[in-house]
């Protein structure tokens, strides 16, 4: 018989409270910019269904994938780090910061082709509320890749706070894909 995890006081939740109120402020901030952005869509539907048609829901759907496998992959990682499976947890890290710079070439990749085919920020009110939307969330893909790496190298250590202190990360990366799932309902959708 396994033994239930201990509780936790609600004022000191997984990550820490701090971590939790950055991920709130940034997720507030993202459904802020899908709510600017639904705005604009419902008032400028020929310009939106017209951005929306040169999007290619492959790629949106890549991207997703992309996310998602890394959380997962950085979810599990806290698991076996708290099973004190520290090799496991490095490598299962590492495959997610590989998925997580793929959906950064990706991104990368597809913008330069969205540019190349016209559309840049200026170009209407779709196209400069996607790249700044999408590059605002790149940048924090950016960053929670860089927290993985500090989260996989933090597996080396072998303190005792280790497993707290890469799920505070491994949270921040958690946010990256709730945003994605905003932003992608509005631009990729039409949600």
């Amino acid at each position: 018989m396994t033994t239930p995890a201990p509780s936790r006081p609600l004022s000191d939740p997984p990550g820490g409270v701090l971590m939790w109120l950055i991920v709130t402020i940034e997720l507030v901030t993202f459904a802020i910019i899908g709510g600017a952005l639904a705005y604009l869509r419902r008032d400028q539907p020929a310009v939106f269904h017209a951005g929306q048609a040169a999007l290619s829901p492959i790629v949106g759907l890549g991207y997703t994938l992309l996310l998602v496998t890394s959380g997962w992959l950085a979810a599990e990682a806290v698991a076996a780090l708290r099973r004190e499976r520290r090799a496991r947890a490095r490598g299962l890290l590492l495959a997610a910061i590989a998925f997580g710079l793929g959906f950064v070439g990706l991104k990368l990749h597809d913008g330069a082709g969205l540019i190349a085919a016209g559309h840049d920020l200026g170009s209407d009110d779709f196209w400069t509320g996607y790249f700044f939307a999408t590059g605002f969330h790149l940048v924090h893909v950016a960053v929670g890749v860089l927290l993985l790496a500090v989260g996989a190298a933090r597996t080396r250590r072998g303190d005792a706070d280790d497993a707290e202190v890469v799920e505070a990360l491994v949270l921040f990366w958690h946010m990256c894909d709730v945003a994605w799932f905003i932003l992608l309902a509005v631009l990729y959708t039409g949600a």
